[in-house]
């Protein structure tokens, strides 16, 4: 299996913009090829470590890697290129409200310069594989709060990035529609594919391929 490094944080120490401690000495390495599910009580800093991993913040001693590059302030450019090679659901990962949900899905595909063809035909998949056909051509207001986050799935899903991060799989999901979510998160960890998934609450079952891990205090546990 591939060792080629996901995400590395070293030694990361961040506070808060009251100066209260919100990390004390985070360590988290992820390999290509496996995923991590952290725990953490509302409040532990689960979005801020979401926000740490892309770039959205920094830490205040420390070092954060993604694919290989220390994120650091630099030019929006380069970060968005680096940032392209993750797919999110939930938290900051919101749909573009001026965009139906064919739109959303299909954005990533548009961002990678993808043939219009093969945009439509892996298109086409994920809504059938989400059951979104029927949304296709809705705006993101008008959807049901299930409908909102499988529409962040597919377009998750639809460009096979290598690393994809997932804020609260469950939440807003009845039992059936999380147990068919939950069934796909286990095909994407078979496939090589790595994420990051974060929970508030002990989730069902157990995804192969994959680390548990809480955060409490400041630490990664």
């Amino acid at each position: 299996m591939s060792t080629e490094s996901i995400v590395e944080c070293n030694n990361v120490y961040m506070t808060s913009d009251r100066g209260e401690p919100i990390f004390e000495d985070v360590n988290l390495k992820l390999t290509a090829g496996r995923s991590v599910v952290i725990s953490g009580a509302a409040g532990s800093g689960k979005t801020t470590l979401v926000e740490m991993i892309l770039g959205l913040r920094f830490p205040d001693s420390g070092s954060v890697e993604l694919f290989g590059h220390c994120l650091r302030p630099r030019p929006r450019r380069l970060l968005k290129r680096i940032r392209r090679r993750i797919g999110g659901v939930g938290g900051v990962f919101d749909l573009v409200p001026r965009l139906t949900v064919a739109e959303n899905v299909m954005f990533p595909l548009v961002l990678a310069s993808e043939r219009r063809r093969v945009r439509h035909e892996r298109l086409m998949k994920m809504l059938v594989e989400f059951k979104l056909l029927k949304q296709a051509s809705v705006y993101p207001r008008h959807l049901t709060r299930v409908e909102y986050t499988l529409a962040q799935f597919a377009r998750a899903s639809i460009a096979n990035q290598p690393l994809m991060i997932i804020d609260e799989p469950s939440a807003g999901l009845d039992p059936d529609t999380y147990k068919r979510v939950f069934e796909y998160l286990v095909r994407v960890s078979l496939s090589g594919r790595s994420m990051i998934i974060l929970t508030s609450q002990a989730e069902t079952g157990r995804l192969p391929q994959s680390d548990y891990l809480r955060i409490e205090n400041g630490c990664l546990l």
